[in-house]
């Protein structure tokens, strides 16, 4: 009896500390996301790892980041490049990851150049091996550019779609 309220004391230590760790970043992800305004536009498609991207202007980073690109579809269309640059697997199969992003292509059609975000990633996963997702979303905020959308501002969010293997995005760009 008192093995096992000794035991229950421990795990809800573990479970505060894990969660005293993540709250800030979740409460980032979800609080100071930036109205949308005059001069915005709401964008939103969908994303998938493809090896092969070929942004539609502009050409492609010499280094090509941590994963495979992501070929953009809907209201941006190009490709997205992730560099990682922290990673934090938890025991409870939470994972959280942040970097910058480059993206190479255009929006609705005639808006072309890059831009870069830097974004946070969350994620719940079976495991360590990451085999299997349950489910993910990200963050991205638009800190520069260059071509059409230099001084551009916004906000992407990414939800991961863990059954088609696809990110549904969605947000706002500003272009003023």
């Amino acid at each position: 009896q008192e093995r096992r309220l000794e035991r229950r004391m421990i795990m809800k230590t573990k479970l505060i500390k894990s969660i005293t760790r993540i709250l800030p970043i979740l409460l980032a992800l979800g609080c100071f996301a930036l109205p949308a305004s005059a001069g915005t536009t709401q964008v939103s498609g969908i994303g998938v790892f493809n090896n092969a991207c070929q942004p539609p202007a502009g050409s492609p980073p010499a280094d090509l980041g941590d994963y495979p690109p992501i070929e953009m579809s809907g209201s941006l269309n190009g490709c997205w490049y992730t560099y990682v640059s922290r990673s934090q697997f938890n025991p409870s199969g939470t994972y959280v990851e942040q970097g910058n992003e480059i993206f190479v292509g255009c929006l609705n059609g005639t808006t072309c150049g890059t831009f870069e975000t830097t974004y946070t990633f969350t994620a719940k996963y079976v495991d360590d091996t990451f085999a299997q997702e349950i489910h993910g979303r990200c963050e991205h905020r638009i800190v520069g550019g260059t071509g059409d959308f230099a001084g551009a501002k916004g906000v992407l969010t990414f939800k991961d779609d863990v059954v088609n293997l696809n990110f549904h995005y969605r947000g706002h760009i500003n272009l003023e």
